[in-house]
């Protein structure tokens, strides 16, 4: 009998080498470094590449929702991998209990009886969207309180708990069978309990040295340093979009590349938030990294983000792209990525003198060119 071979089917049990927090008291974000060990695996991966993390749900929320349903934890389940487990094993390991959608909403609305569910389900969709947003399964148990004939029946309706990816901060070849990740941890309040990003806050409050966790490598071939090392690079990434960017500057360094390196990174305050900065200044230093632009935003009266410092810079952020250099942006989508492209557009107009339209193809060309890459979230 052959084992399987580690990745998404047959997840790695990674044992973890270190979790350290790399934002200061009192930052506005909270976020962790955090380093696996990948020895054993056969598994590899590239600067560029994502890291899928199989949660574990809160123990206390399991326990909470057995009670709350009137279960016993050590009743015996299947898994969704055909296995069987206790109950309470079960919804921390297994089942995806801090999201509701409609599929599970139809089948509490039965288990409970309840008209108003009913009507929820048969309108709106716009309302039923808003409902379902950041409740979990505990606050249907409570508002909708539901029986179910056996713990096998409550987990029947459930859905199995997915990964979640992280882009890589690391080189392999810096870091020989490692993987090191750069995670926020999430935390909000919402109907009175504390709650979470249910694998940010595993990561930065349950999982020590010692421990595994379930992992498997995501493959991004969107995502990638240019073959040619004397390729100059503009790396743009806010926050924890600074990961996959020391993944690139270790791969460069190991690599002997000699292309330009151009860092622009942005958080709330140098202080608490500067992450990586001894690093950083480090690769400064001995010429490794060739620029680095910083915008701390909430360090003074008028906020300042990576885009306004990519204008102040406009000048010779288009020579470098002149020159052949691939332009990279990693992080959130919604806002940061597009206020980055739409500085980009007005650079490319301004210092090549040309119309909006012509600055947008220009824009396509360099992204058909796989000169611009972004890995947005």
């Amino acid at each position: 009998m052959t084992t399987e071979p580690y990745g998404k089917k047959n997840p790695f049990p990674a044992p973890v080498l270190s979790v350290r927090h790399i934002t200061g008291e009192g930052s506005p974000k909270e976020t962790i470094h955090i380093e696996y060990s990948l020895d054993g695996s056969g598994m590899n991966y590239i600067a560029g590449d994502a890291l899928a993390v199989i949660p574990a749900n809160d123990p206390s929320l399991a326990d909470a929702l057995i009670d709350k349903l009137g279960l016993s934890p050590d009743s015996q389940v299947p898994t969704p991998e055909g296995e069987t487990a206790s109950l309470k094993d079960a919804l921390v390991h297994c089942y995806d209990i801090t999201n509701v959608n409609k599929a599970l909403l139809i089948k509490w609305a039965a288990a409970s009886g309840s008209q108003e569910l009913d009507t929820l389900l048969a309108g709106d969709k716009d309302a039923l969207s808003d409902f379902l947003w950041g409740r979990d399964v505990l606050d249907l148990a409570t508002e909708y309180p539901a029986s179910f004939e056996s713990a096998e029946a409550f987990v029947g309706i459930l859905k199995k708990i997915m990964p979640r990816l992280y882009s890589i901060a690391s080189s392999p070849n810096a870091h020989p069978e490692q993987v090191h990740l750069c995670v926020g941890a999430v935390r909000y309040t919402a109907r009175d309990r504390k709650r979470g990003g249910v694998c940010s806050t595993y990561m930065a409050d349950r999982l020590q040295p010692g421990h595994t966790a379930r992992v498997f490598v995501h493959t991004n071939k969107n995502f990638r340093l240019p073959e040619d090392g004397d390729t100059p690079i503009i790396m743009v990434g806010p926050g924890t979009g600074i990961a996959p960017f020391r993944a690139f500057w270790e791969e460069r360094i190991a690599s002997g590349a000699k292309g330009g390196n151009w860092l622009f990174f942005g958080n709330p305050h140098f202080t608490q938030d500067f992450l990586y900065q001894v690093e950083w200044q480090k690769y400064v230093k001995s010429g490794l990294l060739s620029k680095i632009d910083l915008a701390f935003s909430r360090d003074q009266a008028q906020k300042i983000y990576v885009q306004d410092r990519l204008r102040e810079q406009g000048a010779e952020v288009y020579a470098w792209l002149e020159q052949g250099a691939h332009f990279y942006v990693c992080g959130d989508a919604n806002r940061m990525a597009k206020d980055v492209q739409e500085a980009l557009i007005d650079i490319i107009a301004q210092y090549g003198n040309t119309d909006r339209e012509a600055a947008e193809e220009y824009l396509n060309e360099l992204r058909r060119a796989k000169r611009y890459q972004r890995d947005v979230y």
